[in-house]
């Protein structure tokens, strides 16, 4: 068995976007998303990391990962947070919560929920494969924040070598987020794993890698 992908959209900039399917698509789904803020590119490394290294532990897998490396590709390409359109995509979710107060440029949430066509896609995609949870890779104050208590297990299974504080909040209001979404209106888990900013790609694996494997593997148990 190799992975698939597939382009789900291309962004507000005209860069594909892709997906890798990892495992097969009848079992129970899990996203694993990597560059949502462009200034945060360490996400996208280890998301990208994990597609190399589920490799070796295909055929053992009991649940399908979706994988989105880069999804924000025009932060990525420009190292800032937010996409071509100058939309936080991390606020344009249509949460029950979305507003359209923003304290600063970089956190614009868009003129209306969906307004941009990452989320547009990445929405569609959650609703119709309605996954068992949804991680999201950033860099910012290092911890395991997980949104709901539905999502406390899934955090606790993912600190098994992260050695930073697990929270269920971030520290901020974050209206129309991916987490929020998630919560409010899919019902479903979400973890955001907070990595130490700059922190160097092999230490990153190390602190996360071996649990997603793991986590893989063991599917929605």
């Amino acid at each position: 068995m190799k992975e698939t992908k597939k382009i789900i959209t291309h962004s507000a900039g005209g860069l594909p976007i892709e997906m890798y399917v990892l495992g097969n698509i009848n079992l129970p789904k899990f996203f694993l998303i990597g560059g949502v803020h462009g200034d945060e590119p360490e996400g996208s490394v280890l998301v990208w990391d994990f597609i190399k290294n589920a490799q070796s532990v295909l055929q053992k897998l009991n649940s399908c990962c979706l994988a989105i490396p880069d999804y924000n590709p025009d932060g990525l390409k420009n190292n800032q947070r937010v996409n071509a359109n100058g939309v936080d995509l991390n606020r344009n979710f249509p949460a029950s919560d979305w507003s359209p107060e923003f304290k600063a440029p970089r956190y614009n949430p868009g003129k209306q929920p969906e307004s941009e066509p990452e989320t547009k896609a990445l929405a569609k995609l959650l609703r119709e494969t309605n996954p068992f949870l949804v991680i999201h890779c950033h860099t910012y104050v290092p911890q395991m924040n997980y949104t709901g208590e539905r999502s406390k297990k899934w955090a606790l299974k993912l600190m098994k070598n992260f050695n930073h504080p697990i929270t269920d909040d971030i520290g901020y209001p974050t209206p129309g987020s991916l987490g929020q979404f998630c919560y409010y209106n899919l019902k479903t888990a979400c973890v955001c794993i907070e990595l130490p900013e700059q922190v160097e790609q092999q230490k990153a694996w190390d602190m996360v890698g071996p649990a997603l494997l793991e986590l893989a593997i063991n599917g929605d148990n």
